[in-house]
C-alpha cells in the first residue's frame, strides 16, 4: 500500500466590496503535496473567478514580521485587472447582496470540485496554518474532511514552545530563513525545486506560496536538535524588544 500524501493547504480570502468585510469569499486555494516515501513535492492551485467586486487587504510588515501598514485594493474577481477606487460609503442593496450570496455559493461549488479531484491523489493528512477559516469554508462548501488527520501548524508551534500568543506565518518564515528564487524554495536546512509552471505564483501571500512556506516550516519544525527552538526564542525576544521600544517611543515605529 502506498504511503498517503500530506497536503499543505492555504486559502486566500477577500471581503465582497460594499459589505464592510461582513461577507467573505475565497479568491484562491493553493496546495503543496508531499510524498513522505520519496520526499517529492507536487503543487496544485486554483484562482476562483466570478463577476463581483472584492476588497482585499494586504499587511505590510517590517524585518521582524511586525505589521506596520496595510494596503487595500478593490478589483473584480472575474477580471482582476479591473479595479475601482474604494468608497467607504458604498453599500450593497438587497439585490446586490443576493448576487453576492450566489457568488459565494458558486465559488464554494468550485472549491468542492477542486478538493474532490485533489483527493484522488490518496491524501492522508491535511495541514493548515490557523485552520479555523479554511475548515469553516470547507464546511460551508460541503467538502468532506472525515477520515483525514487534520493539523494546525500555528497551534502546534504555540503549544510546543508555550508561547503567549499565536505567531504569524510571516514571522515563522523569518525564523526558518524562507527564500524563493527562480527555480527553488529553501529554508535554513532544506531546498526543493519548483515546477516551472508554478514559479511565478509561489510567493508570500499567494495561496501556493503560503502553502510552500507552511511545508518548509513543518519540515524545519520536525528536524531533530534545538536549532528551530533557538530560532523561535531569538525571534520572540527581538520582536518583544522592538514592540516595547515602539511603545516607549512611538516615533521609532514610524
Amino acid at each position: 500500500m502506498d504511503t498517503p500524501l500530506t497536503a499543505y493547504i492555504d486559502m486566500e480570502f477577500a471581503g465582497i466590496y460594499g459589505t464592510r468585510q461582513t461577507m467573505q469569499i475565497p479568491i484562491e486555494i493553493g496546495v503543496v503535496l508531499h510524498d513522505p516515501k520519496t520526499d517529492a513535492l507536487s503543487f496544485a492551485g486554483k484562482p476562483f473567478s466570478y463577476d463581483i467586486d472584492v476588497e482585499l487587504w494586504k499587511n505590510v510588515t517590517d524585518d521582524v514580521g511586525k505589521r506596520v501598514d496595510g494596503n487595500r485594493r478593490v478589483f473584480n474577481l472575474g477580471e482582476p485587472g479591473r479595479t475601482r477606487e474604494f468608497n467607504r460609503k458604498f453599500t450593497l442593496d438587497s439585490m446586490q447582496k443576493r448576487a453576492a450570496r450566489t457568488a459565494i455559493n458558486t465559488v464554494h461549488r468550485d472549491l468542492r470540485g477542486f478538493m474532490q479531484a485533489l483527493n484522488r491523489r490518496e491524501i492522508g493528512t491535511l495541514v493548515f496554518f490557523a485552520r479555523q477559516r479554511e475548515m469553516e469554508t470547507f464546511h460551508h462548501a460541503r467538502v468532506n474532511t472525515d477520515g483525514f488527520v487534520i493539523r494546525d501548524l500555528q497551534t502546534e508551534i504555540k503549544n510546543r514552545f508555550s508561547l503567549k500568543e499565536h505567531v504569524s506565518l510571516d514571522r515563522m518564515s523569518l525564523v526558518i530563513g524562507f527564500e524563493i528564487n527562480k527555480t527553488s524554495i529553501s529554508s535554513r536546512n532544506l531546498t526543493y525545486q519548483i515546477p516551472e509552471k508554478f514559479r511565478y505564483v509561489i510567493r508570500p501571500h499567494k495561496a501556493i506560496g503560503d502553502a510552500a512556506r507552511m511545508f518548509l516550516l513543518d519540515r524545519e519544525f520536525s528536524l531533530p536538535g534545538d536549532e528551530f527552538r533557538c530560532g523561535v526564542e531569538g525571534h520572540m525576544a527581538e520582536y518583544e524588544s522592538r514592540k516595547l521600544a515602539a511603545q516607549e517611543d512611538p516615533k521609532r515605529s514610524e
